[in-house]
């Protein structure tokens, strides 16, 4: 009677080896399709490529970057983003990524569906980024610029310009520039076209009004004038 009882024991020991056995087989491949069906985080790349002479200043996902141009090189820099969940037999085809993308002489510039420019001017807009793709934004000089670097002692109240075909002083800044700081402002570049004539006037807090600036008529597409005050 012991020894039934000794091999009724045994094959119950097996029976469940067994079955914890068969258990697994079968189990395993019911895990992994589970992992596979609930998908797979992905990314997608925006590269900005900035072919301009001077810095670029771009937003995504609230985070804010600067790019420096450069005149012999194309600098560029990549930022990659969530694309959602990839599944087994389902993934989205692309997100949307709002872009604030600037620069001290570009901005993006519509154009007509055969790709021609048509002079209207924006800094805000959408890209569609694609799962495990990078998305290239080629950044192209648009505009002329001025750059204002206050190395004085005096913080500077206004910085404004006027033209040869107008009287009217455009002021450009629209809060004082501490010394030590700096500012930029982008301007309508001259052509052959399009000459334009381009005078500044810098007002101190101390009451003191440079005007040297005067006549500078080269300001070409990518052409930055630099004003260094000591």
């Amino acid at each position: 009677m012991q020894k039934t009882k000794k091999y009724l024991f045994l094959s119950f020991l097996l029976d469940v080896k067994m079955s914890g056995e068969l258990m697994k087989k079968v189990l395993s491949p019911f895990i992994l399709l589970i992992i596979i069906i609930a998908g797979c985080s992905t990314e997608g790349d925006i590269k900005i490529i900035n072919r301009t002479n001077h810095n670029l200043y771009f937003t995504i996902k609230g985070n804010d970057y600067i790019l420096e141009g450069s005149e012999t090189s194309n600098p560029n820099m990549t930022v990659s983003v969530g694309t959602g969940k990839q599944f087994l037999f389902y993934s989205e085809d692309y997100v949307e990524v709002d872009l604030h993308l600037e620069g001290e002489t570009f901005m993006i510039q519509d154009a007509t569906i055969g790709g021609q420019p048509t002079g209207v001017y924006f800094t805000e807009t959408t890209l569609q980024v694609k799962p495990k793709e990078t998305l290239k934004v080629y950044c192209d000089p648009t505009h002329a610029g001025v750059k204002l670097v206050n190395n004085s002692a005096i913080d500077v109240i206004d910085l404004s310009y006027y033209t040869d075909d107008s009287d009217t002083l455009i002021s450009i800044i629209d809060q004082p520039i501490i010394a030590g700081d700096s500012t930029w402002s982008r301007l309508t570049a001259t052509s052959a076209i399009d000459l334009i004539s381009y005078s500044f006037v810098i007002e101190f807090e101390n009451g003191f009004i440079d005007s040297s600036y005067a006549n500078i008529d080269d300001l070409l597409v990518d052409e930055q004038l630099r004003i260094e005050l000591e």
